[in-house]
């Protein structure tokens, strides 16, 4: 680690010292009422020890308080460092798998059902459709149905549906020479 604790060091350490150690100061017990109240504090009072099992969360008048030889403050400190080693917290044991699906993911999964239904009635209807056209109705439905429609992601619904073993195909209208999509 570097030498002293750099603000972007900081940010990454103060989700795994709430987790581990609670949103509290780790010497009072008493829970932080401001964001701006907890400091990174080093169990053994050396700035240049960094371990994460030196450090724990701490009010800027507590930490005061120790480094003013606080005898009951000490003791805390020396044990909350010999219960960081003995439980050895790892970071990586706190990184929370996100289960949830992202919401890019869920849009397209949302606006995939939508492409596909306009394709299979337009082409029942009309037999072929225009490609540029279809792409911004078929966004324009997506905004309107789902709050969210990207002409980049119905184009890659349409390459899925119009792939080599989909049912539909892009060709070129031999007239106009513009791409269509029909049925195979």
């Amino acid at each position: 680690m570097t030498v002293y604790l750099t603000f972007a060091i900081k940010k990454k350490l103060l989700p795994y010292l709430v987790e581990r150690d609670g949103y509290k100061c780790y010497l009072c017990g008493i829970e932080f009422k401001d964001v701006r109240e907890p400091i990174i504090e080093h169990l053994d009072d050396n700035p240049y020890h960094n371990d994460w099992d030196n450090l724990a969360l701490a009010h800027q008048s507590c930490n005061i308080k120790k480094a003013n030889d606080h005898k009951d403050f000490i003791d805390i400190a020396e044990l909350k460092q010999e219960e960081n080693r003995k439980h050895i917290f790892v970071r990586e044991t706190f990184s929370k798998k996100n289960n949830k699906v992202s919401t890019e993911i869920e849009i397209s999964n949302k606006c995939y059902p939508i492409t596909e239904k306009y394709l299979v009635d337009s082409i029942l209807e009309y037999g072929w459709l225009d490609y540029k056209s279809t792409l911004a109705d078929i966004a324009y439905l997506c905004k309107k149905k789902t709050g969210h429609g990207s002409i980049n992601q119905v184009r890659n619904h349409l390459i899925m549906l119009t792939s080599s073993r989909a049912p539909f195909e892009i060709i070129k209208d031999p007239i106009t020479q513009k791409k269509i999509i029909r049925k195979r």
